[in-house]
């Protein structure tokens, strides 16, 4: 009897709850439905600034350090180097003309070349032959001659131009023309001549 009655309750109430579902389904359904779009007003938009009051932390350009500990470097080899030689080299002084009482300047050539002896002019005098050492010898003109009077033979004299050499007058020569023109003093040998020059002056 109970459950005649239950039952008939249930298909009372039954259309209720179907009826209730389908409202609640309807109106879900209903509130899903897409609004229609509205202008967005011109006073939201303004200027954006990138620029922050904050500045950018500048990055760290320094290279990676090395994690390895420092260490002091290797010293450094020390190779055994040979003594130097000294070198040595002979200096010339220059020549200082001597303190006489006379001098005469003038002009001056050369004869008797032991480095050319076949030219004609280095025929030398037959008591003093050029050999391969220095043969300070020379022959007087007449202006020398003139000046040192009749004891010129054999005498010595210091004939300066570039050098100051003493020479010994074995001879005597006529000494003029040549490529001159002009009358020479002396005749000097080719060893004494490369070292005094055409210009020299004669001191005794």
């Amino acid at each position: 009897m109970r459950a005649l009655l239950f039952r008939s309750r249930l298909r009372a109430v039954a259309p209720l709850v179907v009826a209730a579902i389908l409202a609640i389904t309807a109106t879900t359904a209903v509130g899903l439905e897409p609004s229609p779009d509205r202008p967005i007003p011109a006073s939201v938009f303004g200027p954006v600034s990138l620029v922050s009051d904050r500045a950018a932390p500048t990055p760290d350009l320094r290279p990676l350090a090395d994690p390895a500990t420092p260490t002091d470097p290797p010293a450094r080899p020390q190779p055994a180097l040979p003594v130097p030689k000294p070198i040595v080299t002979s200096v010339v002084p220059k020549s200082v003309a001597p303190k006489t009482t006379h001098a005469i300047s003038g002009r001056a050539s050369w004869y008797c070349n032991f480095d050319n002896p076949n030219d004609p002019y280095s025929i030398c005098h037959n008591a003093y032959p050029d050999g391969p050492g220095f043969d300070a010898y020379g022959a007087a003109g007449p202006g020398l001659r003139a000046a040192l009077g009749s004891g010129w033979r054999g005498r010595l004299v210091y004939v300066c131009g570039n050098q100051c050499v003493r020479v010994r007058l074995v001879d005597w020569c006529q000494c003029t023309g040549g490529s001159v023109g002009v009358t020479k003093l002396i005749d000097l040998y080719n060893d004494v001549f490369v070292r005094t020059g055409s210009r020299v002056t004669i001191r005794w």
